[in-house]
């Protein structure tokens, strides 16, 4: 049985930028949650800003359309509210982005 998790998460460390939407057509939500958190970990590690790696998960958890309240599950276990905070603005920011997007090609059309 193969760990996709697992995988994703050692995928995620070694990324030194978020990988692009089409990277993950053939990986399955398993992959993608550890991807992330794997990758928001190692960013944290890189630059010192729980904060900021917080939000990344964020931004990347609507990205890759993964399931938000999973997601969060895993920041509630660090028992920080202001991890959520930050959590929530980037998956809030995507999402407002992609509405914007919508709109503008919506006027232009």
């Amino acid at each position: 049985m193969t760990n996709y998790f697992g995988t994703g998460i050692v995928e995620g460390l070694k990324g030194q930028h978020p990988r692009k939407v089409t990277d993950f057509s053939a990986f399955n939500d398993d992959y993608k949650r550890g991807y992330v958190l794997g990758y928001c970990h190692q960013l944290r590690e890189q630059c010192g800003e729980k904060e900021l790696a917080a939000w990344q998960a964020g931004l990347l958890t609507r990205q890759y359309h993964l399931d938000k309240n999973t997601m969060m599950e895993f920041f509630t276990e660090f028992g920080s509210d202001e991890y959520l905070h930050y959590f929530r603005q980037g998956y809030q920011e995507c999402l407002n982005a992609a509405h914007s997007l919508v709109r503008s090609a919506r006027l232009r059309g």
